[in-house]
């Protein structure tokens, strides 16, 4: 089997460079997307990593979080790697770590050939976090929302916030005749579902541009309506389940939260999961090199 491991990235270049050392493999292809407003991102750090896998660098735009750019980035990650016909397709990020050992990685997935796995919020948080209204209305200038300027941001956010409120006045819903369904937006899928995806691009930017994080939406709702849903892992009961979450996420102390050294221990408990995130190195570099240290030897 053959993967494409699709990489949306802004720094972290160390991460990135340990995981693609640790997954070189001759069965796996590597995908890289970085930001286009890192301007300083270190791409010579990658020259001669993997002796077997292949790296390949897209075409880089500005992702701004909570716009529609980070539905367009993967998008644009899976136009860049389909014509390679892989088995599997996987999105992360350039702050993630691998939990399994590449061998435990690619016997999971011979494994479980053909299923898709797409994570579902249930439909009690869809409704507690208000999902709906993410794609309910039309939302302009977003991406001023992180802006550090303020001269940029506060009035672009005055003309957002009163566009957004007049919408609710008028009881506008740009939705109301489709079934939207929300979860992870990270992913492992197979390439027909990929294929079908991209076939639905056009659908996907009708739909979802100019909304609000709708990258944990555009694809639980495509496949919720379509054939795919019926092999998606996670419809199995998760007792009966290896893998609980595809990917390790705390919520709890952090929005998210960036892992430490002294959360070691805790991390080496963790077995349902592929990767964690998120690790910043440049904040603690301890941590990711231990991280990888640990599946380099469990890799001997």
């Amino acid at each position: 089997m053959k993967h494409a491991i699709l990489i949306a990235t802004h720094n972290n270049e160390e991460i990135t460079k340990q995981f693609l050392s640790l997954y070189d493999d001759e069965n796996i292809d590597f995908y890289i997307h970085v930001d286009k407003k890192a301007k300083h991102f270190k791409h010579e750090l990658f020259y001669g990593i993997c002796k077997k896998s292949h790296i390949y660098f897209t075409k880089r735009i500005n992702v701004y979080w909570g716009t529609y750019s980070q539905i367009k980035c993967e998008l644009l990650l899976l136009k860049s790697s389909i014509c390679g016909n892989y088995d599997y397709y996987h999105l992360i990020s350039g702050c993630d770590i691998p939990l399994l050992t590449k061998n435990d990685f690619l016997n999971f997935f011979e494994e479980n050939k053909g299923k898709e796995f797409v994570e579902f919020s249930p439909h009690r948080i869809a409704i507690e976090n208000d999902v709906i209204s993410r794609v309910k209305y039309y939302y302009v200038l977003q991406n001023s929302i992180r802006n550090s300027n303020p001269l940029v941001r506060k009035p672009q956010t005055f003309i957002r916030e009163s566009l957004l409120s007049l919408q609710k006045k008028l009881n506008v819903n740009r939705c109301k005749d489709i079934h939207f369904s929300y979860g992870s937006n990270w992913f492992d899928i197979t390439h027909n579902f990929a294929k079908y995806v991209l076939d639905h691009e056009s659908w996907i930017h009708k739909h979802f541009h100019n909304t609000c994080c709708a990258d944990e939406l555009f694809l639980q709702t495509l496949l919720e309506q379509s054939k795919f849903i019926e092999n998606n892992y996670y419809n199995e009961e998760s007792s009966n389940r290896r893998i609980h979450l595809g990917r390790f996420v705390d919520w709890q102390r952090g929005n998210p939260y960036t892992f430490r050294k002294s959360d070691f221990d805790d991390i080496k408990k963790i077995k349902t999961s592929f990767f964690i995130r998120k690790f910043d190195y440049y904040t603690d570099s301890v941590i990711v090199d231990k991280l990888f240290d640990r599946l380099r030897e469990k890799e001997k």
